[in-house]
């Protein structure tokens, strides 16, 4: 959710027949049909690296029958339950610790007003923004309507490529907090060694 920006159903509800050129990085995506989605209408999601490698693990930890990128282990055949997700998202939140200084003010932030999946939409959508991803192209990302004459009755292009980028772009940003990369001081005192 937090990669992709989409709905917590639309994505614990992925359908492994749902994915398309998954062994393409290019252009792998994930096919929504118009029946999962909130305003009925089919929605291509573009899966950036890390999103796709998500995709690829759950396939290869697959078991026969499996119809779901996200089984549930409890219902046969199932994709696991969104409400699932709100659980672990609040086990996780719960457990957190302060690792360093500076995480006091975040985390207790977090447990005092615990975000929900679908907070992660908003998440993504704010995060593209700053990333000076366009207007419609966020739109697009997150499956929203343009609502005046022109987005709802004539421009019916799909944005493949704009999502796409857009969505690397935001990986790249996710991948920086979670692992930033080593100060340029460091990459220098390194290269002096050599």
């Amino acid at each position: 959710m937090l990669l992709t920006g989409q709905r917590p159903g639309e994505v614990t509800g992925a359908a492994i027949a749902e994915l398309a050129e998954i062994d393409n990085d290019a252009r792998a995506r994930l096919e929504i049909p118009a029946d999962r989605m909130k305003a009925r209408r089919a929605h291509v999601v573009p899966l950036a690296p890390i999103a796709l490698q998500i995709v690829r693990e759950q396939l290869n930890r697959a078991f026969q029958g499996q119809d779901h990128v996200f089984p549930s282990h409890f219902a046969a055949r199932g994709p696991i339950a969104r409400h699932s997700m709100s659980q672990g998202l609040g086990r996780i939140i719960a457990g957190l610790q302060v690792t360093k200084d500076g995480d006091a003010e975040a985390v207790a932030s977090l447990k005092a007003n615990p975000p929900t999946p679908h907070d992660f939409r908003r998440t993504v959508a704010t995060g593209l923004a700053a990333l000076g991803v366009l207007r419609e192209d966020r739109l697009a990302v997150l499956a929203h309507a343009q609502g005046d004459v022109h987005g709802l009755h004539y421009d019916k292009y799909e944005r493949l490529k704009e999502k796409r980028a857009a969505l690397e772009a935001w990986e790249r940003h996710v991948s920086e907090l979670i692992a930033p990369a080593p100060a340029a001081e460091t990459v220098v005192k390194i290269g002096r060694r050599r």
